[in-house]
C-alpha cells in the first residue's frame, strides 16, 4: 500500500477562488490533506528520514485515519486539528498547519523591509531579579526575534549587577523558542574560551526558495535582520542543483568559535532551569552554553524540536490554510539527535505539581548554588515565598 498523493476523483475540484469558496469544508479539508505528503517528501528535509525510520505502513494508517476524519468535518475550524494530528505522525515539532492570517500572503509578499514589527508582548520580555548578594535570576520566557534588543538593553542597564554576582539562575522553562540571535548577548558571559558549533544544511528546492523569500514579511513584519538572512539563504540555495543540500555556513559542518571579547567578570556558577516546553532555539541555546564548565542544566528533558528547523510557509490548495514545514536539517544527525528525547538535564528535578511548586524550584536552586541542598524544605520555602 502506498501513500495517497493523488486527489480523489470523487471530489469536484477546481482552483478559482469562487469555486474554492463554494466547496464544502470537508472537500477543502481533503484537498489540503491530499497535498501534504508529496509536498513534504519533496521539500521537507526530515520527511524522507521519517519515512525510512517509521515505515510506509505507519504513514498509510495515519493518512487513512485523517482522510476519514476530514471527510466529515463540519467547518473549516474543525479541519485544523485533523491536519495537525496527521502531521504529528511525521514529527512533533516544526511542522504545523495554521489558518491564513488576516494579512494575506499576497499582501505580505508585497510588504517592504520597513514594515512595522508586531507589538512587544510583556509576557515574553526578559527579566532580571536579584535574589541575594551572590545570586541573580534571569528569566527568559522566549527567544522571539524582538527579544534580542530587549535582552541587550536589560544587560547593559544591569551590567554592574550581573558582573558582581557570581551565581546565576537562568530560567528557560516554558520558553517557546524563536531565533538563535535573540540569546547571543548572553554568550560572552556564559561560554568557555572556545565553543564548538555544529552547522546545518538547507534543502534547495524551488518551493523552499519561494517560501524563504516570503517568510520575513509574513512572519516577522519585514524585520531587517530576517530579510538579510533570507536573502543570503536564497543565494546559497540557487547556487546548487534543485534537490541538493547546501551548507548554511562556509568552511564545513563544525565551527570552533571564540566569542571575543568575553566578559571579564563572568559568573562562576550558572544553573539553568529547563523543562519540556523548551524547544527549537531554546534547545540550541542549551547545546551552546552547556559546553561551559560553569553551567549545569537542571529540571526535565526538553521538547525535542531542533533536528529539522528553519520553518517556512506553503499555501495549501483550499486557500484557507498554511503548511509550516522545515527547510533545513542539522549536521548533528544521525549521530546526535535531539528530536528523539530532547536535551537532557545534568540534574533531574521531578515535575512540579503546580505553579507554587514550580516557583519553589528557584528557591531550591538558589539554596544549592550558595552551598545548601537541592532537597525541598517546605517550611523554609513557604516562608521565603510569602
Amino acid at each position: 500500500m502506498k501513500l495517497h498523493f493523488a486527489l480523489p476523483s470523487a471530489l469536484a475540484i477546481c482552483f478559482s477562488l469562487n469555486c474554492q469558496a463554494a466547496q464544502p469544508a470537508a472537500e477543502q479539508c481533503v484537498l489540503d490533506l491530499e497535498a501534504i505528503p508529496a509536498y513534504l517528501l519533496e521539500n521537507d528535509p526530515g520527511a524522507k528520514d521519517h519515512l525510512a525510520q517509521l515505515g510506509q505502513m505507519h504513514f498509510d494508517n495515519a493518512y487513512a485515519t485523517a482522510k476519514e476524519a476530514a471527510l466529515v468535518v463540519p467547518d473549516a475550524t474543525a479541519c485544523l486539528p485533523v491536519l495537525n494530528q496527521y502531521l504529528s505522525a511525521w514529527r512533533k515539532g516544526h511542522l504545523q498547519v495554521t489558518d491564513v492570517p488576516a494579512k494575506s500572503l499576497a499582501q505580505a509578499a508585497a510588504s517592504t523591509s520597513n514594515a512595522p514589527s508586531p507589538p512587544i508582548d510583556e509576557t515574553y520580555k526578559p527579566t532580571l531579579r536579584v535574589l541575594s548578594r551572590k545570586t541573580v535570576l534571569l528569566t527568559l520566557n522566549s527567544f522571539r526575534l524582538s527579544n534580542h534588543a530587549l535582552l541587550v538593553d536589560l544587560m547593559k542597564r544591569n551590567h554592574r549587577t550581573l558582573a558582581s554576582h557570581p551565581n546565576w539562575i537562568i530560567d528557560v522553562r516554558r520558553n517557546d523558542g524563536g531565533a538563535d540571535s535573540s540569546y547571543e548577548p548572553l554568550l560572552p558571559w556564559l561560554l568557555a574560551d572556545e565553543s564548538i558549533n555544529v552547522g546545518g544544511e538547507w534543502l534547495a528546492t524551488p518551493e523552499n526558495i519561494k517560501a524563504t523569500e516570503r517568510v520575513c514579511p509574513l512572519f516577522y513584519g519585514g524585520d531587517d535582520t530576517c530579510t538579510k538572512f533570507a536573502r543570503e539563504t536564497v543565494e546559497k540555495m540557487r547556487a546548487v542543483e534543485a534537490g541538493h543540500y547546501v551548507p548554511q555556513r562556509v568552511g564545513g559542518s563544525i565551527d570552533y568559535v571564540r566569542y571575543l571579547p568575553l566578559e571579564r567578570h563572568r559568573p562562576t556558577r550558572v544553573a539553568v532551569l529547563i523543562d519540556n516546553p523548551c524547544g527549537s532555539s531554546c534547545e540550541q541555546f542549551l547545546l551552546s552554553i552547556r559546553q561551559s564548565y560553569s553551567v549545569k542544566l537542571l529540571g526535565r528533558r526538553t521538547y525535542g524540536a531542533l533536528d529539522y528547523s528553519n520553518v517556512r510557509p506553503h499555501d495549501l490548495p483550499s486557500g484557507q490554510r498554511i503548511l509550516w514545514y522545515a527547510t533545513s536539517h542539522s549536521m548533528r544527525i544521525p549521530n546526535l539527535p535531539v528530536d528523539a528525547v530532547g536535551v537532557l538535564p545534568d540534574i533531574y528535578l521531578p515535575p512540579p505539581k503546580d505553579d507554587r511548586s514550580r516557583a519553589e524550584e528557584i528557591v531550591q536552586v538558589h539554596r544549592w548554588l550558595e552551598g545548601g541542598s537541592l532537597e525541598p524544605q517546605p517550611a523554609v520555602v513557604a516562608s521565603k515565598l510569602q
